[in-house]
């Protein structure tokens, strides 16, 4: 008779435990929130209303509150607050929950794919403010924060300790990932612990670049490690993806809500190229005065009458996939290790070329041996027809063609040029390598509203309320301590050094 008064249709706890559903149901809602795919309002605050604009994919097609908004630097606490808080409660808390749980010992391998994750969110909250609670994330009510190094020092020994875990799991048990995770897995990968292995992996020689100026032998030493401890990245891995189920955030926010469009240095570079991946990322322009052309905004442009809602919008029509790492990177950021010397398996050259063809051949375009071959094409001039004060001359000649002799800054520029083209429209990593590298070359805002003038571009993003409401004296000691007390949007990172 007890049982009569049961909800049949609920899990018990003893139904989680099955299978290792205990273990893994928190896994899909953290895979999906290292950017909240599912919840367009918060993705855009997450990350299209700055690093999406700051990396130079996109730019804002009207004067929103009177022009004074991230894209002229004049911060808007309400959007910016969504970039800590969707991580923070939809990943760290979900692993944090996994890990009071004991899943450590009880689901390993789970475990270690939410440490993935974990990280995956974790650099990208560093890469965005610099100081940040981590190490000791929930230890206690007091709100600790790392620096930017000492969380970088976590992000490589939890890479390393979950690839060893995952490596273990597919040696005991080569189907273990097909009974365990795979029901799990929001991407296109179906759970293999194998290619986990490589998008971790690419994820650590990621950082390792990333300090590869500040901490040269650190970098060298995790990004051949990661190379040896399980590879990285193939392109049959393809690219780690995650799909929304129905339609690509970006498809809303460009048609149905016109709060984005695409930006003029992705205009001016793939189009300066005659790059044929340029129509599969942006729409021809529908302003019948710009006969089909795709036209980009300048970042922080000067509005005049007429805003920029005729011009071309961001191409993910029917694709419902959200990227977080493109395929393609895992080549470009070996090419750059090869240039500083490192042990990658190559040579530079080669591995810019096959980053390119990887990505014509994951945007389903043809002509890349003519493209590598291209020694002439450059970036172009922008014109705004709307109002010529956004025109701006090229900032670069950087070609395409592998030249042997150019010296390292030229070869560099190259590197990252590519790579940027590859990465769209991953605004997040696209900000973070130009702060380190200075490339792609990008306009600078034609209105800043900040404090800086004289062409400056954004460093970090001051801390919102969404953090100093819940320390406001952890938040000024981390300040303090690791920002030479100026917690503004020009102060340096610390992996970003001249």
């Amino acid at each position: 008779m007890q049982d009569l008064n049961q909800d049949q249709k609920l899990i018990t706890d003893e139904l989680l435990m099955h299978d290792a559903n205990e273990g893994g149901v928190s896994l899909p809602g953290m895979q999906l929130s290292i950017m909240d795919v599912l919840t367009t309002w918060r993705i855009e605050m997450q990350q299209n209303l700055n690093a999406d604009n700051y990396g130079g994919y996109m730019s804002l097609p009207a004067p929103f509150f009177d022009n004074r908004n991230n894209g002229t630097y004049a911060m808007v606490d309400s959007w910016n607050n969504q970039i800590w808080l969707v991580p923070s409660q939809k990943v760290l808390d979900q692993w944090l929950m996994m890990k009071k749980r004991g899943f450590d010992q009880d689901y390993p391998d789970l475990y270690a794919l939410g440490v993935v994750f974990k990280t995956f969110a974790g650099h990208r909250l560093a890469d965005i403010f610099g100081p940040i609670p981590y190490s000791k994330y929930g230890e206690s009510s007091d709100v600790s924060f790392d620096s930017v190094e000492e969380a970088y020092d976590v992000f490589f020994k939890e890479l390393k300790e979950a690839v060893d875990v995952l490596r273990e799991a597919e040696a005991a048990n080569p189907d273990a990932d097909k009974v365990r995770y795979a029901k799990f897995d929001k991407s296109r990968y179906a759970g293999d612990y194998a290619v986990w292995v490589r998008v971790a992996n690419t994820l650590r020689l990621r950082l390792a670049i990333r300090i590869s100026k500040v901490n040269p032998e650190r970098a060298k030493l995790e990004a051949e490690s990661a190379l040896a401890d399980g590879g990285v990245l193939t392109a049959a891995d393809g690219s780690f993806e995650m799909s929304t189920g129905s339609i690509h955030p970006l498809e809303t926010i460009t048609s149905a809500w016109q709060e984005t469009r695409i930006n003029a240095v992705v205009e001016t570079i793939l189009g300066g190229y005659n790059d044929p991946r340029l129509p599969i990322y942006a729409v021809p322009a529908s302003d019948p005065e710009l006969n089909g052309l795709i036209k980009g905004v300048r970042s922080g442009a000067i509005f005049g009458a007429k805003p920029y809602l005729g011009f071309s919008q961001v191409n993910f029509f029917g694709n419902p996939y959200v990227k977080v790492m493109d395929v393609a990177e895992s080549f470009f950021l070996r090419a750059e290790g090869a240039l500083r010397g490192w042990n990658m398996g190559g040579t530079a050259k080669d591995f810019y070329e096959e980053g390119v063809r990887v990505s014509f051949g994951a945007n389903g375009v043809g002509g890349v041996d003519e493209y590598l071959e291209n020694s002439t094409d450059s970036q172009l001039a922008y014109v705004d027809p709307n109002n010529p004060q956004n025109n701006i001359e090229p900032l670069t000649d950087i070609t395409i063609k592998w030249e042997e002799n150019d010296i390292f800054e030229r070869k560099l520029e190259r590197i990252i040029t590519q790579k940027w083209i590859a990465m769209y429209p991953d605004g997040q990593e696209a900000w973070s390598e130009f702060r380190r590298t200075g490339y792609p070359k990008l306009y600078p805002v034609a209105v800043n509203y900040s404090d800086f003038t004289g062409g400056e571009f954004i460093k970090r993003i001051n801390y919102p309320t969404s953090i100093t409401n819940s320390s406001q004296s952890s938040v000024d000691e981390a300040v303090g301590l690791y920002l030479n007390g100026d917690d503004n949007i020009y102060t340096p990172l610390w992996w970003d050094v001249d």
